[in-house]
């Protein structure tokens, strides 16, 4: 069995775009840093509205059926 790093290893050795390849060097570059965290640099305004989007109900912006289809039926035609 190989081991993880092997097989990143491997996926990385067989791209051959090289954009692609700038992607993950940045991600690697970015993440080797272990003090490094992902909200650095995000403003606190920012980081407020991510903990509301993520704790929000999943239901919040749900409606019915019934009631899609009495938002949409002045565009739909018969």
């Amino acid at each position: 069995m190989t081991s993880l790093k092997q097989q990143v290893l491997q996926m990385v050795s067989s791209i051959n775009d090289d954009v692609l390849l700038e992607f993950v060097k940045a991600d690697i570059e970015y993440f080797i840093d272990k003090n490094t965290d992902i909200l650095d640099e995000v403003t606190y305004a920012d980081k407020e509205e991510l903990i509301n989007l993520a704790t929000e109900p999943d239901e919040k912006d749900t409606v019915t059926e019934d009631e899609y289809k009495e938002r949409t039926a002045r565009w739909r035609i018969k």
